[in-house]
């Protein structure tokens, strides 16, 4: 039967944690995991603790030292992680919106995002969007109903659920269509200045939210396209 000896245990600890190493950073790079994630820093912390009880077989003090090092940052990030998810607060409104549209954004994340932005109650025939002029943010329909015109002719209908000026909150260009609500209605509205200052400042959150605006669109687009093929058919 194979086996690994006793003192083959400290060899083999320290190539899984290179391993880890390796494969916790290849998978930051990738877009896998959140550098401010647990999965990251747990796996950090567990390659240095592998990494430095290989060394028990062949001590070596700076090698020791930086693995202690990187222990101690990883329990810290952990801490602090599970501290800012403890004291970040949501409603049951807020958590439906994050669910619904970023399923993997954090809940400390999310505070961020969301008070960053507004809610607001409206009333029907409310314009939120007019085709030709700067939107300059994104706006979720929590409920009731909007409908989409292009130069005067309705092409579609905002449920709630639905992102409106998704196509521009990031460069703030001219809306291609003109967004009115059809009966009283809440939305929450972020400004084009405060998502770009959110993502200039943290990457994972700038990939959450692009995520989360990209898989409405495509969304949307199949559901266009279904549309047509019916009638298309009819």
């Amino acid at each position: 039967m194979l086996g690994i000896s006793t003192a083959q245990v400290p060899e083999a600890a320290g190539l899984l944690g290179v391993i880890l190493y390796v494969g916790a950073y290849a998978a930051l790079q990738s877009g896998l995991l959140r550098s401010n994630g647990y999965t990251y820093a747990a796996a950090n912390l567990a390659a240095a603790s592998l990494v430095l009880l290989s060394l028990t077989s062949d001590f070596n003090l700076s090698a020791a030292t930086s693995q202690i090092v990187w222990i101690v940052i990883s329990v810290f990030g952990l801490v602090r992680m599970a501290v800012l998810e403890r004291r970040a607060r949501l409603n049951e409104e807020e958590q439906a919106f994050v669910a619904a549209k970023f399923p993997t954004m954090s809940r400390s994340m999310a505070r961020k995002f969301l008070s960053a932005g507004d809610w607001y109650d409206a009333k029907a025939g409310t314009l939120l969007v007019t085709e030709g002029e700067r939107l300059g943010g994104l706006i979720y329909l929590a409920s009731g109903e909007a409908e989409v015109t292009l130069r005067g002719r309705p092409i579609a209908q905002c449920v709630p659920g639905s992102f409106i000026g998704e196509m521009s909150c990031f460069d703030g260009s001219p809306a291609n269509a003109t967004v009115s609500l059809r009966q009283p209605s809440r939305y929450f509205l972020i400004r084009t200045e405060a998502i770009n200052r959110l993502c200039a400042r943290d990457l994972d959150m700038r990939r959450t939210v692009e995520n989360g605006v990209g898989n409405d669109t495509r969304h949307k687009l199949i559901e266009t396209d279904l549309r047509l093929r019916e009638a298309a058919g009819a």
